[in-house]
């Protein structure tokens, strides 16, 4: 029972910590984060250069001063942007974990977003969306993003063209402004795994985030998604030797629907991410040597989040027709005739014994603890949903999957060099 193993508390002053003792003698991992994120600043771009601009200095440390700090300790640090939330992801020796946690809220309470850093980290920025614009899957993505969600949705990615503009007018002030009027500590999620106890743990983060402003913007309010019509779109990018091609259907569900599960482990069987079990792989690929990889799975069902259906694969142009039609019968194979006992029984097992996998570090242990609460569900979540999975039946993956996986209104988008 791996909830048994987790340790939570909610502070008066609104934060929540969780601690777990995991076997990975002398590390400890933390895995936090706090609201913010693409929706809050409006931009994925603008999100993500805040969040790389937190370790570039503070008005106690300049950049260099920071990396010695955590250099001296063996410790890694690091920030990130998601849909909704400002993510810190960390690892460090009990000894010193008071230390990187000081760090850590130095690092939210008075980042200086020095002009100097920003000229440079946006100079670093626009050479990584000059190599995005030549990524085929990326650039896939993108634009099935656009087709299947509005600009407000959080499954709707911008363009890389949106990202080089909103790049260019990122400034300090800015950053600094948005910064403070997001920081609210009632929404801090910090949850450590490893060489260390729950005492300790929640002793260390009232003491170093107690003083974390309580602002806070609430985020914009966001429709689900419906299911549309198909639309197709084709990004032309030249000399590529691949195509990417994606595909993909609006659910209008979120994690917590009733039929998530068994969707979930049809889309498992039709093409399962890891490995070669899938039917997808076994057909599209083995058997007609038509791709170099192809998975299908529910993508985008995060924190409350209505998700969708997701099929990837990579053709060479020459077989790229020929691989979209066999990834179409496939679908309609698995529609019509249904997955079969065997396979339900099989991709059961699979999915329980990679949940196990998962969870096998302290690092990945921390993360399950921190999105399980971050997502609004109890611990007893970890447990409980592959369970559930291990019940369900081949009616009700065959039912969600005829319910849900419209072949007729499946939506695609494809990027390389088209012949």
């Amino acid at each position: 029972m791996y909830s048994k193993k987790i340790k939570s508390k909610k502070f008066p002053w609104g934060a929540t910590a969780l601690a777990a003792p995991f076997p990975s003698k002398d590390i400890v991992s933390i895995v936090g984060s706090i609201a913010g994120g693409n929706r809050a600043w409006g931009s994925s771009e603008e999100a993500d250069v805040h969040a790389q601009m937190l370790l570039e200095g503070t008005k106690s440390h300049t950049k260099k001063e920071l990396q010695l700090l955590l250099d001296r300790m063996g410790a890694n640090l690091s920030f990130a942007a998601g849909n909704e939330r400002l993510h810190f992801m960390a690892k460090v020796r009990p000894i010193h974990a008071s230390q990187l946690l000081d760090i850590i809220a130095e690092c939210l309470t008075e980042p200086a977003f020095p002009e100097p850093e920003l000229a440079v980290l946006k100079m670093r920025e626009a050479s990584n969306l000059e190599l995005e614009s030549q990524n085929t899957t990326t650039q896939a993505n993108i634009a099935l993003s656009q087709l299947l969600f509005t600009k407000e949705h959080p499954n709707c990615d911008e363009t890389t063209n949106e990202s080089v503009k909103i790049l260019k007018r990122i400034n300090a002030q800015r950053l600094r402004e948005m910064h403070t009027k997001l920081l609210d500590r009632r929404s801090l999620v910090i949850s450590m795994a490893g060489d260390i106890t729950a005492g300790k743990a929640f002793a260390l983060v009232n003491s170093h985030f107690k003083s974390v402003p309580q602002q806070g913007v609430p985020l914009p309010k966001f429709a689900k998604a419906k299911v549309l019509p198909p639309k197709r779109a084709k990004v032309e990018i030249p000399n590529k030797a691949s195509i990417d091609y994606a595909a993909g259907i609006a659910t209008g569900l979120t994690n917590t629907s009733a039929d998530y599960p068994a969707l979930l482990l049809g889309m498992q069987v039709l093409g399962n991410r890891s490995g070669f079990s899938g039917r997808l792989m076994k057909t599209v690929r083995e058997e007609e040597g038509l791709t170099y990889g192809t998975y299908a799975y529910p993508a985008g069902f995060t924190f409350a989040t209505d998700g969708f259906l997701y099929i990837w694969a990579t053709f060479a142009p020459a077989l790229y027709e020929k691989g979209k039609a066999s990834i179409a019968r496939q679908v309609h194979k698995i529609v019509t005739e249904g997955v079969t006992d065997d396979e339900v029984k099989k991709h059961r097992q699979l999915f329980e014994a990679r949940s196990r996998v998962q969870l096998s570090n302290s690092g990945a242990f921390a993360r399950a603890a921190h999105d399980t609460i971050v997502d609004n569900k109890p611990l007893s979540y970890l447990d409980d949903f592959p369970k559930k999975i291990l019940k369900l039946k081949t009616a009700e993956v065959n039912r969600a999957l005829k319910k849900y996986l419209l072949q007729n209104k499946l939506s695609e988008a494809a990027a390389g060099t088209f012949e």
